[in-house]
């Protein structure tokens, strides 16, 4: 269903990232046209492939949308962007345990 793709994030955008998987919503990404293609890697539909494909031949940036399910299974994916949400893990461990495993 999905495609590792090499996509090039900046920090903001990695952000919104974290922020989407926190509170688990869908988001919106906007990819350059000069590095549509980078070290990041993501899990995409394969027309959210075409649709950067075409970006890229015409020289244009373009934005793609994640849905709620897309954003958790990234989260999920070796090698996917599974490395920017190290962080959010080690500041959600501490709150699971101090407040919601104590509450079950």
């Amino acid at each position: 269903m999905y495609a590792n793709v090499k996509v090039n994030i900046s920090d903001g955008q990695k952000e919104k990232l974290k922020k989407a998987l926190a509170a688990g919503a869908q988001l919106s990404l906007h990819l350059s046209h000069s590095h549509p293609a980078g070290k990041d890697v993501m899990a995409l539909t394969q027309s959210q492939h075409n649709k950067i494909q075409k970006a890229e031949e015409a020289g244009k940036g373009v934005n793609t949308k994640m849905s709620k399910t897309q954003v958790r299974h990234n989260m999920k994916v070796h090698g996917g962007i599974l490395p920017l949400i190290a962080g959010l893990a080690s500041q959600a461990i501490p709150f699971i345990t101090g407040t919601v495993l104590p509450a079950v």
